[in-house]
């Protein structure tokens, strides 16, 4: 696993140098990291470079109040800098609003999006109810002194593996910038846009669910190839990794 810095953001990858013809643009979920992936860069995929992008603020980065739509421009700045031409997304939960942020406003038609497969992304604002919504239904203050706190140790607690692992996570992930994210992706998902840009401007779209979360949403994804995780629900990447990667490496080596 190799680290790999431009300007202010940081990339984990596979491979030590950019390869510029083919990368998988990995961004995972709220309060999540890099290293709950790394069992991803230990299996080399021999013409395409995985690219996990960490969050402002997540994996003990610094946040400087930067939002989703600064943070998606700098990505297609790197994107450019280093002559990408084309682009698989891969995105779990509240990271499957960067692409379609990074391809509405910066890369249009300039790089070639060839599949963007998005792992329960928050594209409605159903999404936002279990926690995005609950989050900010606190005040601001009083969520990063003690609710966030309270969500650490209420994970760290659970009978969950799952919500034991995500824990570890949300140690490295400052309150700030969960709750600001929180924020700006109830704010996104109100205004009915994202699902809309996601049918239409991602011809090669394929939407993931776990096999035990809601499927009501499904029935909006009109067009999408679907593709179900058995015995997992949003965190499948803990809940049942074999099963994860299965469906991972199926999905990016898909012609």
């Amino acid at each position: 696993m190799f680290k790999i810095r431009f300007n202010d953001i940081v990339f984990f990858s596979d491979r030590k140098h950019i390869k510029k013809s083919k990368i998988i643009l990995f961004f995972y979920g709220l309060g999540c990291a890099s290293t709950d992936f790394n069992f991803l860069l230990k299996q080399r995929i021999h013409d395409k470079q995985i690219l996990i992008a960490e969050l402002p603020g997540h994996n003990n980065l610094p946040f400087n109040n930067i939002n989703l739509v600064t943070f998606s421009r700098k990505i297609y700045i790197f994107l450019k800098k280093n002559a990408i031409k084309e682009i698989i997304f891969f995105t779990h939960s509240i990271g499957g609003i960067i692409p379609i942020l990074l391809v509405k406003n910066f890369i249009k038609n300039k790089i070639f999006v060839k599949r963007f497969i998005n792992y329960e992304g928050n594209l409605v604002i159903e999404d936002t109810e279990m926690l995005t919504k609950k989050t900010i239904s606190y005040n601001k203050d009083e969520f990063i002194k003690n609710k966030y706190k309270n969500l650490i140790v209420r994970c760290k607690s659970s009978e969950n593996t799952y919500l034991n692992l995500w824990s570890r996570s949300l140690i490295k992930t400052s309150s700030v910038a969960f709750y600001e994210f929180s924020k700006e992706c109830v704010e996104l998902s109100k205004k009915n846009q994202l699902l809309r840009f996601f049918k239409i401007f991602f011809k090669n779209r394929v939407y993931i669910n776990g096999e035990f979360t809601n499927n009501n949403f499904l029935d909006h994804l009109s067009g999408s190839i679907r593709y179900s995780i058995k015995n997992s629900g949003h965190f499948a990447f803990f809940e049942n990794k074999l099963e994860f990667v299965r469906t991972f490496n199926q999905l990016i080596l898909k012609k």
